[in-house]
């Protein structure tokens, strides 16, 4: 069995990987801050976000689209580095050499995890603080809106005007309410009464309660549960769109604390599931990327691959990628395909493709 490669091998093909892959990294990034500003113009200009203000939101938004750009970025720097060398006659060169293809992705591969490490490092670490700050300025500060309510201890906490309302979680796409509980104060603000329902959907004018009960409480400290069809919170959708954490907020350990609360209260945590196995699969798909780059560019039949043909492949596989994400995350997300599955599925797909293309170079 022959020695392994030399350090400056190694340090030869980790170079000319690293280095378009900061350039595509870059341009990337800078390509999704001009479309995110365009997409948000209107709001900008009118509420003056053309500022010192806007800046902040933009910078704080950048920890979240390099983690989401990484993997896309990771496959258009080991297309064109490769292509690179390929053109220049250096992987021949290698080939010739006696050199296998597996020998050459090593250096490749082990900078790829390394990546896959530090987006799943960031995203539990710097993206959920900067998203959640990022999406404050916008919306309060800019916006100048009013934060009725606090998300704490894996609750919604919202101010009415006759007390307190109360609740475990909020679908923003059905506005729906889960696990809510009105808690309605007098003047001098004692506690009159608890109103409780499992869930409150809004019709478009007012919350609809599903079977709500009422906690009075009476002299002596007694307490009567009666039914009631009270339930008039003066809040609306737009309250809670503030409050709700979106996925990316979330570390794994609230994320999965959240998750358990749910299930304690007999709630669905519906798309939360997927959300959580998302958080595991996504930074792997930097390596998985980079995997199917090499297997794309390191032909047993060595050709020569134009970068523009390099780019534009980079940038198809990875609309396929996001493309069958998008499908998997929405079934599972509806409940027609079990969590785990809809999160994996694309990254098992891409790992087979990778596999069989290496397997079938090794043929020819």
């Amino acid at each position: 069995m022959r020695a392994r490669l030399s350090p400056t091998i190694d340090r030869f093909m980790a170079t000319n990987f690293i280095g378009p892959f900061f350039v595509c990294l870059a341009a990337f990034t800078i390509t999704y801050l001009i479309g995110d500003i365009f997409d948000r113009f209107d709001d900008l200009m009118h509420y003056g976000g053309f500022s010192l203000l806007g800046v902040q939101y933009f910078a704080l938004k950048l920890p979240l689209i390099v983690s989401q750009l990484l993997p896309v970025a990771c496959l258009a720097g080991a297309l064109l580095g490769l292509a690179i060398l390929s053109r220049s006659g250096e992987i021949l060169a290698c080939q010739q050499l006696g050199i296998s293809r597996l020998e050459l992705a090593v250096p490749i591969l082990m900078l790829a995890f390394v990546i896959s490490i530090f987006n799943f490092v960031i995203s539990e670490t710097v993206v959920p603080y900067t998203t959640r700050q990022a999406r404050y300025l916008y919306e309060v500060e800019l916006k100048r809106r009013t934060l009725r309510g606090v998300f704490a201890n894996a609750h919604i906490w919202v101010r009415v005007s006759e007390g307190f309302l109360s609740a475990d979680r909020y679908d923003a796409h059905k506005h729906e309410l889960w696990g809510v509980t009105l808690y309605r104060l007098t003047p001098d603000f004692n506690l009159r009464d608890i109103v409780r329902a499992r869930r409150a959907r809004w019709n478009g004018a007012e919350w609809v309660p599903q079977n709500p009960s009422t906690v009075e409480l009476g002299p002596h400290n007694s307490v009567t549960t009666v039914a009631t069809n009270y339930f008039h919170p003066d809040v609306n959708p737009a309250d809670f769109g503030l409050l709700k954490l979106d996925p990316e907020e979330f570390t794994l350990w609230e994320l999965d604390r959240y998750i358990a609360g749910l299930r304690e209260k007999g709630l669905d945590p519906g798309g939360y599931l997927v959300d959580r196995d998302l958080k595991y699969a996504l930074p792997l798909s930097c390596l998985i990327m980079v995997a199917l780059g090499v297997v794309l560019s390191l032909d047993p039949l060595p050709r020569r691959l134009s970068l523009g043909r390099s780019f534009g492949l980079a940038l198809a596989i990875g609309f396929g990628y996001w493309v069958i994400l998008g499908i998997t995350s929405s079934l599972g997300r509806s409940e027609l395909m079990p969590a785990w599955t809809a999160a994996w599925i694309p990254n098992l797909l891409f790992s087979v493709i990778a596999l069989s293309l290496f397997l079938f170079g090794e043929e020819r």
